[in-house]
């Protein structure tokens, strides 16, 4: 899938951020769609196909690492990007260890949020397509081992 194809969940409480977030996705070619918590996130998750998610860790109702390690168990092919402004020590590390593909420190820049939300999703691109390539070799090894049996 072209990154221009994309769908993105942003997810922040604050709606200058989101928008601004938004703005930045759309300038690239993304279509958005806005949550405001982790649980409205979910909702989305259910009403939408999408592609990728970016989203804040300090929200009301569920926090940005207890949905990205919902997101990874429900939609576990789908990236997340988490940001935050508090500089805390472990913030990054928690994120990653939820399963987030990548993490940001507010504020960024346009330039800076653009080069790892693309590398974000190449990398899933690459993922996707390294575990259709495997799901193909399992598929002939399969296949092969039938051949062999019948064979015999």
């Amino acid at each position: 899938m072209e990154p221009s194809k994309y769908t993105i969940l942003v997810v922040d409480d604050e709606d200058p951020i989101r928008d601004l977030v938004v703005a930045f996705l759309e300038r690239l070619g993304h279509r958005c769609v806005k949550a405001t918590d982790g649980i409205d996130a979910l909702d989305k998750m259910k009403e939408n196909k999408i592609d990728a998610i970016v989203a804040d860790i300090k929200m009301p109702q569920m926090d940005g690492i207890t949905l990205t390690k919902e997101i990874v168990q429900q939609y576990p092919r789908v990236p997340v990007m988490v940001m935050t402004g508090f500089a805390q020590e472990n913030t990054a590390a928690d994120a990653i260890s939820a399963g987030a593909r990548d993490f940001i420190q507010k504020p960024f820049s346009a330039e800076e949020f653009t080069i790892r939300f693309n590398k974000m999703i190449k990398d899933s691109q690459t993922v996707g397509q390294v575990n259709i390539e495997r799901d193909e070799d399992d598929e002939i090894l399969g296949l092969k081992s039938e051949l062999e049996q019948t064979l015999k």
